[in-house]
């Protein structure tokens, strides 16, 4: 992310959240950064021009908003969180193509999707760089990369910057143990941008498979068409375009990830939280935030076109995270409250086993933080066990790493709710996704409001 965003994001951090706050009042999460994603890669293959409303402002984003416009698809802004975006759609006469490499910053989303995107509707034959940041330049996608392989792309670099020699369309791709669903989304997205009927095959099961239904629905809004066959061992979809530009401009929901923070927040200091645009044909796998908080016994439900959320975590859970992996790290803070209580006992998140390949390596991040903090706390790869802390160690105060990942500031953050002293370096992170994470979340805290007036 730029100097500039993570200044920003440091000039609005306030003291913190703190046991004596209390989260209470309607909050409307920052747009989905994985539909913007989604939104602005597909509307750069489309045939016309797209209108996207309720675009977040994160660095992620930004970063796919640079490539529109490396590869000539003129985004073009229409009002703060809204753009115009003239699609290059895959032809023999014009194609992606940059005469030097794509930036695609720090998000793991847009460096698969733009992978796949040079890959099967770049200029044939031609050379293409994609550099990464941050984390990112030390994290790989081997799985996707070997399927763009088989595909006939070829590859001079596999290691950040990756360059690739882009082929047409395949009529056939395998994907093979994805290690993301992500992957399985950028190929997808890749294949609807031809008007030929493509196969994708997937061997293995899919993580975080609500995000692969996410990019298939927002695919078919831009008119591709999708069908569909499974047996034991593999999934086969048949995909076809071309991609149209929709008459009305495409609507961003609020980010249901960040709005399970504001919730939790709810939950953890005695108020109650209204995260508001959720309608009933959400396309987000986690709007299932609801149904976890109601498994540690606190109060949640959807409402009107809204998540409501309030009562302390009563008892420990044990829930498998694996559609919903984006919501271990405000989860597992809630795990903690409950094992404040006599009642509450252990907590076990299972289905992580996609968290150490994030920004930072989530899980044991997590751990880490919770046993530094005072509480019990046992990890592995893929699950993460939250016990009763000692009592003894709640009050000292504590400075907690997150290590450079935006998820681990919210989490940090929370815990702030349950245990005074607690201190988070580097907050900074929270740029990717949410600027304004701590202005928000003080605008919702009732001493911070009294402080103020």
């Amino acid at each position: 992310m730029g100097d500039e965003q993570r200044a920003s994001a440091a000039r609005e951090e306030p003291a913190g959240l703190t046991p004596r706050s209390t989260i209470r009042g309607s909050f409307r999460a920052p747009g989905s950064k994985s539909l913007a994603q989604r939104a602005l890669l597909i509307a750069g293959l489309c045939d016309g021009e797209t209108r996207i409303a309720g675009l977040p402002n994160g660095a992620d984003v930004a970063a796919a908003v640079r490539v529109l416009g490396q590869v000539g698809a003129s985004p073009r802004q229409l009002a703060p969180a809204a753009l115009a975006v003239r699609g290059r759609p895959p032809s023999l006469h014009s194609s992606w193509h940059c005469d030097r490499p794509l930036e695609v910053g720090e998000s793991g989303t847009l460096a698969r999707f733009v992978l796949a995107i040079l890959g099967f509707c770049g200029q044939p034959g031609g050379r293409e760089s994609v550099r990464a940041t941050g984390t990112l330049a030390a994290r790989s996608s081997a799985p996707l990369l070997d399927a763009l392989e088989r595909g006939g792309v070829s590859f001079a670099r596999r290691a950040w910057p990756i360059e690739l020699t882009p082929i047409g369309p395949p009529s056939s791709v395998v994907l093979r143990d994805p290690c993301s669903s992500q992957e399985a989304s950028a190929l997808a997205i890749a294949l609807c941008a031809w008007p030929d009927e493509n196969e994708l095959r997937i061997e293995g099961e899919l993580p975080s498979r609500p995000y692969f239904e996410m990019t298939l629905r927002v695919l078919e809004h831009f008119g591709a068409r999708v069908r569909r066959s499974a047996d034991a061992v593999s999934e086969t979809l048949l995909l076809r375009g071309p991609l149209r530009a929709p008459p009305d401009p495409f609507a961003i929901e609020p980010d249901a990830s960040l709005a399970a923070v504001a919730l939790a927040a709810g939950c953890l200091s005695g108020g109650e939280v209204a995260a508001t645009g959720f309608g009933s044909t959400s396309l987000q796998g986690d709007v299932a935030i609801v149904e976890h908080l109601r498994a540690f016994g606190c109060r949640a439900l959807a409402r009107g076109g809204a998540l409501v959320a309030s009562g302390f975590p009563q008892h420990g859970a044990q829930l498998d995270l694996g559609r919903q992996p984006d919501l271990a790290p405000v989860l597992a803070i809630v795990a903690a409250g409950a094992a404040l209580l006599s009642t509450g006992g252990e907590s076990v998140l299972r289905g992580l086993e996609t968290l150490p390949g994030k920004e930072s390596s989530r899980i044991a991040v997590l751990a880490e933080g919770l046993r530094r903090a005072g509480w019990r706390a046992r990890e592995s790869e893929r699950e993460l066990w939250i016990g009763a802390p000692d009592f003894e160690r709640l009050t000292a105060p504590i400075e907690l790493d997150p290590h450079g990942d935006h998820r681990m500031v919210f989490a940090f953050a929370l815990l702030g709710l349950l245990r005074p002293g607690v201190r988070v370096l580097d907050s900074s992170c929270v740029a990717k996704s949410w600027p304004g994470f701590w202005r928000d979340l003080g605008a919702l805290d009732c001493r911070a409001a009294a402080n103020l007036g």
